[in-house]
């Protein structure tokens, strides 16, 4: 009998740990569903949570969703993608700040574990999967978000995809930085150099989706671009002096570096810093490798400083073909319209002005040139009436008015010279003893203008 029950024992010894061996978790095995009874269970857990939740009944199908997450969470990406909405759930119900708080950062967290096991996905990768998880704490925090957590969710992603990685996501990096930058003078050139690798990403996207002849997505990353360089613009960040600095010696350097020589561009045109002899070394070193809107703006620009007008017209002209971008465009066409504007050929000035607000309706500075137009031909539109002469100043009022209502980056420039009109304009007096005039009445105003305002 004793001789038996030590037989017994290693047997039974083995057949306990087989049975233990046969229901192990997901997370225990390494595998997507575990084994045993354990992966029937994942599986069971799966299938109720998604009915759950597709059927809005997502306290029925929390319990089991969270058992699925800890016990098989690389077993399906829908644990993800129901789970946001089962936290979205958690956080709205939250009964007080402490719970709200912790459903938030759970949230957050489950978004950190779709990347440790669906980060590879060849669509909805890493990238994709930081901008949903950017989005939403931005949509939780508000103003109070952290722009140094954002930075440094998004930058490993940029370093490892480079130009592969997510627009929406690039732009996030370097909203994150600039904001990062304000009030840390240790971070600008940092900024600037995230602006360059940011610019340089989009800039490929546009180069790709352009060559594609995909419409719809070029001009979803033309606006995102547009919005970086347009902050990189009015930053204060970044002035002329200290891109030189950066840029002074790594240009000779990089000067058949064509993704280096396109964002510098665009930083140093962004920054208004066009009159700077590097900018128009770069303008020809990338027009020579390749012509570019960029490029071909730059020449037009140092075409414009030595008065080669006609030569600069030719770059413009080159721009606005080169590029679908209509920010770019429509500065080009400004740009024409500037040149005529001072050659005295206003018809023309004002078609081209016309021109740039047909491809950027929010530009106000064709605005502020054509009233600027306007007021200089008062006297020979009305060589023998000086009090219809200061009535053209109305006209060019009403410019400067509809300027500083459509882009708030000219009101200050259109107050400063609807002040300035104002004083021009006829008296009451003036008006009360001239025949053909009546306050209020529509007045015409002829020669090359040929529109119409209202009396004052």
């Amino acid at each position: 009998m004793m001789k038996l029950k030590n037989l017994l024992t290693p047997v039974l010894a083995f057949l306990v740990a087989s049975l233990t061996l046969g229901a192990q978790t997901g997370v225990e095995t390494g595998t997507p569903f575990g084994s045993g009874d354990d992966s029937i269970q994942c599986r069971q857990n799966i299938s109720l949570f998604t009915s759950y939740v597709k059927g809005n009944n997502f306290k029925e199908a929390y319990p089991f969703w969270l058992e699925a997450l800890e016990k098989c969470p690389a077993s399906t990406k829908n644990i993800y993608l129901y789970g946001v909405q089962i936290m979205n759930w958690k956080i709205e119900s939250a009964e007080d700040d402490a719970t709200r708080q912790d459903a938030i950062e759970k949230l957050l967290k489950l978004y950190d574990m779709r990347i440790q096991y669906f980060g590879d996905d060849p669509k909805y990768g890493k990238d994709y999967i930081t901008t949903a998880k950017i989005n939403d704490y931005l949509r939780l925090y508000g103003d109070k978000a952290s722009y140094d957590k954002i930075y440094d969710w998004a930058k490993p992603v940029v370093d490892e995809m480079g130009e592969e990685t997510e627009s929406q996501l690039v732009y996030f990096f370097v909203f994150a930085s600039m904001n990062k930058a304000i009030g840390n003078p240790n971070w600008h050139e940092r900024y600037v150099d995230d602006y360059m690798t940011g610019n340089g990403i989009l800039q490929n996207d546009v180069d790709a989706l352009s060559e594609a002849g995909d419409t719809v997505k070029l001009q979803n990353i033309q606006a995102l671009k547009g919005q970086l360089d347009e902050l990189f613009a009015t930053s204060g960040l970044a002035d002329c002096d200290m891109l030189i600095k950066i840029y002074g010696d790594g240009l000779e350097k990089n000067k058949d570096n064509v993704k280096y020589l396109q964002a510098m561009l665009d930083m140093f045109r962004y920054a208004k810093c066009e009159n700077s002899p590097l900018y128009a070394t770069a303008s020809r070193y990338l027009y020579n490798i390749k012509p570019t809107a960029a490029a071909a703006m730059g020449l037009a620009s140092e075409c414009i400083d030595k008065g080669q007008m006609s030569q600069a017209k030719q770059y413009l002209n080159d721009a606005i073909s080169l590029t679908s971008d209509k920010r770019l465009q429509a500065t080009a066409y400004y740009t024409l319209g500037v040149i005529d504007m001072k050659a005295r050929s206003y018809a023309s000035a004002r078609q081209y002005c016309n021109k740039a607000m047909a491809v950027n309706p929010s530009f106000g500075a064709p605005l502020i040139l054509i009233a600027q137009m306007y007021a200089a031909s008062a006297k020979s539109i009305f060589p023998d009436d000086p009090v219809k002469q200061r009535l053209v100043y109305g006209l060019a009022i009403d410019k400067l008015q509809k300027a500083r209502s459509i882009d708030s980056s000219v009101s200050g420039e259109a107050g400063r010279l609807i002040s300035q009109y104002s004083g021009y304009l006829p008296s009451q007096q003036d008006i009360f003893f001239h025949p053909d005039l009546n306050s209020g009445d529509s007045f015409y105003v002829g020669g090359w203008i040929g529109e119409s305002t209202r009396i004052r």
